[in-house]
Protein backbone atom coordinates (compact mmCIF):
# COMPACT_ATOMS: atom_id res chain seq x y z
CA UNK A 1 0.00 0.00 0.00
CA UNK A 2 1.78 3.12 -1.24
CA UNK A 3 1.25 6.57 0.77
CA UNK A 4 0.47 9.46 -0.53
CA UNK A 5 3.29 12.10 -1.39
CA UNK A 6 4.23 14.10 -3.79
CA UNK A 7 0.75 15.92 -5.64
CA UNK A 8 -0.73 16.47 -2.19
CA UNK A 9 1.12 19.98 -1.48
CA UNK A 10 0.91 21.33 -5.11
CA UNK A 11 -2.50 20.51 -4.71
CA UNK A 12 -3.75 22.22 -1.44
CA UNK A 13 -1.87 25.19 -2.21
CA UNK A 14 -3.76 24.95 -5.76
CA UNK A 15 -7.22 24.81 -4.11
CA UNK A 16 -6.31 27.69 -1.74
CA UNK A 17 -5.91 29.59 -4.93
CA UNK A 18 -8.67 28.76 -6.57
CA UNK A 19 -10.80 29.56 -3.44
CA UNK A 20 -9.63 32.75 -3.34
CA UNK A 21 -9.54 33.39 -7.03
CA UNK A 22 -13.66 32.18 -7.03
CA UNK A 23 -14.51 34.31 -4.71
CA UNK A 24 -12.79 37.46 -6.43
CA UNK A 25 -14.84 36.46 -9.38
CA UNK A 26 -18.60 36.59 -7.49
CA UNK A 27 -17.58 39.96 -5.98
CA UNK A 28 -17.06 40.80 -9.81
CA UNK A 29 -19.63 39.38 -11.57
CA UNK A 30 -22.07 40.36 -8.75
CA UNK A 31 -23.55 36.53 -9.01
CA UNK A 32 -25.27 36.44 -5.42
CA UNK A 33 -26.16 32.89 -5.74
CA UNK A 34 -22.75 31.94 -5.39
CA UNK A 35 -22.02 33.22 -2.21
CA UNK A 36 -23.96 30.47 0.11
CA UNK A 37 -22.21 27.45 -1.41
CA UNK A 38 -19.11 29.50 -1.72
CA UNK A 39 -18.77 29.76 1.86
CA UNK A 40 -19.85 26.06 2.21
CA UNK A 41 -16.78 25.30 0.62
CA UNK A 42 -14.74 26.89 2.84
CA UNK A 43 -15.19 24.38 5.34
CA UNK A 44 -15.56 21.52 2.91
CA UNK A 45 -11.90 21.79 1.54
CA UNK A 46 -10.36 21.74 4.94
CA UNK A 47 -11.95 18.40 5.51
CA UNK A 48 -11.04 17.15 2.05
CA UNK A 49 -7.28 17.89 2.45
CA UNK A 50 -7.19 17.36 6.39
CA UNK A 51 -8.23 13.42 5.34
CA UNK A 52 -5.85 13.38 2.48
CA UNK A 53 -2.90 14.41 5.07
CA UNK A 54 -4.07 11.79 7.27
CA UNK A 55 -2.71 9.02 3.99
CA UNK A 56 -4.88 6.21 3.03
CA UNK A 57 -7.10 5.61 6.29
CA UNK A 58 -8.02 9.08 7.29
CA UNK A 59 -9.31 9.03 3.07
CA UNK A 60 -11.05 6.04 4.00
CA UNK A 61 -12.86 7.04 6.85
CA UNK A 62 -13.86 10.49 5.14
CA UNK A 63 -15.17 8.63 2.32
CA UNK A 64 -16.95 6.05 4.77
CA UNK A 65 -18.70 8.80 6.71
CA UNK A 66 -19.94 10.64 3.61
CA UNK A 67 -21.35 7.49 2.38
CA UNK A 68 -23.16 7.14 5.57
CA UNK A 69 -24.93 10.01 5.07
CA UNK A 70 -25.78 10.23 2.06
CA UNK A 71 -27.38 7.48 2.00
CA UNK A 72 -29.01 8.13 5.53
CA UNK A 73 -30.23 11.39 3.91
CA UNK A 74 -31.49 8.85 1.00
CA UNK A 75 -33.26 6.52 3.24
CA UNK A 76 -34.80 9.02 5.09
CA UNK A 77 -36.00 10.99 1.65
CA UNK A 78 -37.23 7.50 0.03
CA UNK A 79 -38.95 6.81 3.59
CA UNK A 80 -36.82 3.41 3.27
CA UNK A 81 -35.85 4.71 6.99
CA UNK A 82 -38.56 2.50 8.25
CA UNK A 83 -37.06 -0.47 7.39
CA UNK A 84 -34.16 -0.58 9.64
CA UNK A 85 -33.03 -3.88 8.89
CA UNK A 86 -32.29 -3.09 5.26
CA UNK A 87 -30.71 0.32 6.13
CA UNK A 88 -28.31 -1.67 8.47
CA UNK A 89 -27.03 -4.41 5.97
CA UNK A 90 -26.42 -1.44 3.38
CA UNK A 91 -24.67 0.50 6.57
CA UNK A 92 -22.55 -2.78 6.76
CA UNK A 93 -21.87 -3.01 3.21
CA UNK A 94 -20.72 0.88 2.78
CA UNK A 95 -17.55 -0.16 6.21
CA UNK A 96 -17.04 -3.53 4.15
CA UNK A 97 -16.57 -2.59 0.79
CA UNK A 98 -14.37 0.62 2.10
CA UNK A 99 -12.07 -1.67 4.41
CA UNK A 100 -11.51 -4.63 0.88
CA UNK A 101 -10.81 -1.03 -0.75
CA UNK A 102 -7.91 -0.21 1.85
CA UNK A 103 -6.93 -3.56 2.14
CA UNK A 104 -6.61 -4.32 -1.83
CA UNK A 105 -8.66 -7.01 -2.16
CA UNK A 106 -9.69 -6.41 -5.53
CA UNK A 107 -11.91 -9.82 -5.77
CA UNK A 108 -13.46 -8.92 -2.71
CA UNK A 109 -14.19 -5.52 -3.51
CA UNK A 110 -15.76 -6.46 -6.90
CA UNK A 111 -17.94 -9.15 -5.73
CA UNK A 112 -18.73 -7.41 -2.48
CA UNK A 113 -22.07 -5.92 -3.94
CA UNK A 114 -23.56 -9.43 -4.70
CA UNK A 115 -22.73 -10.62 -1.31
CA UNK A 116 -24.80 -7.54 0.13
CA UNK A 117 -27.95 -7.97 -2.14
CA UNK A 118 -28.11 -11.36 -0.80
CA UNK A 119 -28.18 -10.51 2.79
CA UNK A 120 -30.71 -7.56 1.61
CA UNK A 121 -32.81 -10.90 0.52
CA UNK A 122 -33.23 -12.32 4.01
CA UNK A 123 -34.79 -9.75 5.20
CA UNK A 124 -38.69 -10.21 3.82
CA UNK A 125 -37.94 -14.01 5.69
CA UNK A 126 -36.55 -12.66 8.78
CA UNK A 127 -38.88 -10.40 9.17
CA UNK A 128 -41.55 -12.87 8.10
CA UNK A 129 -43.63 -10.39 6.38
CA UNK A 130 -44.32 -9.20 3.01
CA UNK A 131 -45.85 -5.67 2.93
CA UNK A 132 -43.33 -3.20 1.44
CA UNK A 133 -41.18 -5.04 1.37
CA UNK A 134 -40.30 -5.19 -2.24
CA UNK A 135 -39.87 -1.47 -2.35
CA UNK A 136 -37.74 -1.65 0.21
CA UNK A 137 -35.63 -4.34 -1.39
CA UNK A 138 -35.12 -2.67 -4.33
CA UNK A 139 -34.37 1.10 -2.63
CA UNK A 140 -31.68 -0.74 -0.79
CA UNK A 141 -30.04 -2.44 -3.66
CA UNK A 142 -30.08 1.64 -5.02
CA UNK A 143 -27.99 1.90 -1.34
CA UNK A 144 -25.78 -0.88 -1.77
CA UNK A 145 -24.74 -0.08 -5.52
CA UNK A 146 -24.89 3.96 -5.50
CA UNK A 147 -23.75 4.70 -1.75
CA UNK A 148 -21.31 1.74 -0.88
CA UNK A 149 -20.16 0.05 -4.24
CA UNK A 150 -19.67 3.21 -6.27
CA UNK A 151 -18.50 5.78 -3.45
CA UNK A 152 -15.99 3.21 -2.35
CA UNK A 153 -14.21 3.11 -5.69
CA UNK A 154 -12.30 6.56 -4.35
CA UNK A 155 -10.67 5.17 -1.62
CA UNK A 156 -9.54 2.22 -3.97
CA UNK A 157 -8.12 5.05 -6.34
CA UNK A 158 -6.01 6.12 -3.31
CA UNK A 159 -3.74 3.01 -2.38
CA UNK A 160 -2.30 2.92 -6.01
CA UNK A 161 1.06 4.12 -6.56
CA UNK A 162 -0.16 7.26 -7.92
CA UNK A 163 -3.46 7.21 -5.99
CA UNK A 164 -3.03 10.71 -4.67
CA UNK A 165 -3.17 12.37 -8.10
CA UNK A 166 -6.25 10.51 -9.13
CA UNK A 167 -7.88 10.95 -6.02
CA UNK A 168 -7.30 14.84 -5.79
CA UNK A 169 -8.37 15.08 -9.84
CA UNK A 170 -11.53 13.28 -9.80
CA UNK A 171 -12.89 14.99 -6.39
CA UNK A 172 -11.67 18.47 -7.56
CA UNK A 173 -12.64 18.11 -11.16
CA UNK A 174 -16.07 16.69 -10.50
CA UNK A 175 -16.76 19.25 -8.55
CA UNK A 176 -14.95 21.43 -10.44
CA UNK A 177 -17.50 20.66 -13.39
CA UNK A 178 -20.63 21.58 -11.04
CA UNK A 179 -19.03 25.00 -10.86
CA UNK A 180 -18.48 25.65 -14.26
CA UNK A 181 -22.00 24.11 -15.17
CA UNK A 182 -23.47 26.93 -13.34
CA UNK A 183 -21.14 29.98 -13.99
CA UNK A 184 -21.66 29.43 -17.48
CA UNK A 185 -25.41 28.94 -17.45
CA UNK A 186 -25.41 31.94 -14.98
CA UNK A 187 -23.18 33.95 -17.44
CA UNK A 188 -24.21 32.45 -20.97
CA UNK A 189 -27.33 30.02 -21.00
CA UNK A 190 -30.18 30.33 -23.24
CA UNK A 191 -31.27 27.09 -23.88
CA UNK A 192 -32.97 24.84 -21.33
CA UNK A 193 -32.40 20.99 -22.44
CA UNK A 194 -34.02 18.36 -19.70
CA UNK A 195 -36.85 18.36 -17.35
CA UNK A 196 -34.67 16.41 -15.31
CA UNK A 197 -33.05 20.06 -13.80
CA UNK A 198 -35.09 22.90 -15.64
CA UNK A 199 -31.75 25.12 -14.03
CA UNK A 200 -29.74 23.23 -16.58
CA UNK A 201 -28.85 24.97 -19.72
CA UNK A 202 -26.82 23.47 -23.07
CA UNK A 203 -24.13 26.28 -23.18
CA UNK A 204 -23.63 25.88 -19.25
CA UNK A 205 -23.45 21.58 -20.10
CA UNK A 206 -21.29 22.42 -23.05
CA UNK A 207 -19.08 25.11 -21.38
CA UNK A 208 -18.33 22.45 -18.16
CA UNK A 209 -17.27 19.97 -20.78
CA UNK A 210 -15.00 21.88 -22.57
CA UNK A 211 -13.76 23.45 -19.13
CA UNK A 212 -13.40 19.88 -17.92
CA UNK A 213 -11.63 18.64 -20.70
CA UNK A 214 -8.84 21.29 -20.66
CA UNK A 215 -8.53 20.80 -16.64
CA UNK A 216 -7.67 17.14 -17.41
CA UNK A 217 -5.05 18.22 -19.76
CA UNK A 218 -3.61 20.84 -17.23
CA UNK A 219 -2.85 18.14 -14.66
CA UNK A 220 -1.46 15.76 -16.85
CA UNK A 221 2.01 14.97 -15.26
CA UNK A 222 0.80 16.16 -11.99
CA UNK A 223 -2.80 13.45 -11.66
CA UNK A 224 -1.76 10.99 -13.94
CA UNK A 225 1.48 10.62 -16.07
CA UNK A 226 0.91 7.64 -17.29
CA UNK A 227 -1.66 8.28 -19.64
CA UNK A 228 -1.47 8.84 -23.43
CA UNK A 229 -3.14 12.32 -24.80
CA UNK A 230 -6.02 10.19 -25.60
CA UNK A 231 -5.97 8.87 -22.13
CA UNK A 232 -6.34 12.81 -20.64
CA UNK A 233 -8.67 13.10 -23.02
CA UNK A 234 -11.33 10.13 -21.92
CA UNK A 235 -10.46 11.07 -18.27
CA UNK A 236 -11.88 14.63 -18.98
CA UNK A 237 -15.25 13.21 -20.55
CA UNK A 238 -15.54 10.91 -18.03
CA UNK A 239 -15.71 13.60 -15.22
CA UNK A 240 -17.09 16.16 -18.36
CA UNK A 241 -20.40 13.95 -19.01
CA UNK A 242 -19.75 11.20 -16.24
CA UNK A 243 -20.61 14.07 -13.68
CA UNK A 244 -23.30 15.81 -15.39
CA UNK A 245 -24.97 12.20 -15.59
CA UNK A 246 -24.63 11.47 -12.06
CA UNK A 247 -25.87 14.88 -11.24
CA UNK A 248 -28.95 13.93 -13.24
CA UNK A 249 -29.42 10.67 -12.19
CA UNK A 250 -30.35 11.88 -8.68
CA UNK A 251 -31.95 15.10 -9.99
CA UNK A 252 -34.68 12.07 -11.32
CA UNK A 253 -35.05 10.79 -8.06
CA UNK A 254 -35.59 13.57 -6.39
CA UNK A 255 -37.93 14.41 -8.86
CA UNK A 256 -39.54 10.71 -8.33
CA UNK A 257 -39.54 11.34 -4.43
CA UNK A 258 -41.13 14.66 -4.93
CA UNK A 259 -38.20 17.16 -3.00
CA UNK A 260 -35.93 19.67 -4.26
CA UNK A 261 -32.81 18.60 -2.27
CA UNK A 262 -31.69 15.43 -0.21
CA UNK A 263 -30.73 17.51 2.96
CA UNK A 264 -29.71 20.92 4.25
CA UNK A 265 -26.59 20.48 5.74
CA UNK A 266 -24.43 22.00 3.21
CA UNK A 267 -25.84 25.76 2.91
CA UNK A 268 -25.49 26.97 -1.24
CA UNK A 269 -25.84 23.15 -2.07
CA UNK A 270 -28.92 20.99 0.25
CA UNK A 271 -27.59 17.99 1.66
CA UNK A 272 -24.51 15.90 1.21
CA UNK A 273 -25.70 13.54 -1.00
CA UNK A 274 -26.69 16.98 -3.55
CA UNK A 275 -23.19 17.48 -3.16
CA UNK A 276 -21.76 13.60 -3.91
CA UNK A 277 -24.39 13.04 -6.97
CA UNK A 278 -21.53 13.51 -9.80
CA UNK A 279 -18.76 11.44 -8.04
CA UNK A 280 -21.49 8.85 -7.94
CA UNK A 281 -20.76 7.94 -11.43
CA UNK A 282 -17.44 9.07 -11.85
CA UNK A 283 -15.77 7.48 -9.56
CA UNK A 284 -16.06 3.76 -10.85
CA UNK A 285 -16.23 5.00 -14.35
CA UNK A 286 -13.04 6.73 -13.77
CA UNK A 287 -11.20 3.81 -11.59
CA UNK A 288 -12.02 0.98 -14.17
CA UNK A 289 -10.75 2.97 -17.19
CA UNK A 290 -7.52 4.23 -15.23
CA UNK A 291 -6.41 0.68 -14.37
CA UNK A 292 -5.64 0.03 -18.26
CA UNK A 293 -2.54 2.55 -17.71
CA UNK A 294 -1.27 0.57 -14.63
CA UNK A 295 1.30 -2.55 -14.09
CA UNK A 296 0.97 -4.74 -10.97
CA UNK A 297 -2.50 -3.18 -10.24
CA UNK A 298 -3.45 -3.66 -6.57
Amino acid sequence: METFAQPLPVYTALAAVGIVLFGAFLRVTRLTAGWAPYRTWLVMLPVVFAALWLGVWGWAALVTVVSVYGFKEFARASGLYRERLFVLVVYAAIVAMNLAAVFGRFGLFMVAPVWAVGLLTLVPIVRNRTEGMLQGFALSVVGVVYFAWFLAHLTYLAIWQDGLGLVIYVVLATQLNDVLAFLTGKLFGRHRWTALSPNKTIEGSLGALALSIAFAFLNWQLAFPRFPWWGVLAAGLIVGVGGQIGDLTLANFKRNIGIKDFGDLLPGHGGVLDRLNSLTLVAPVFLHFARFFFDGFP
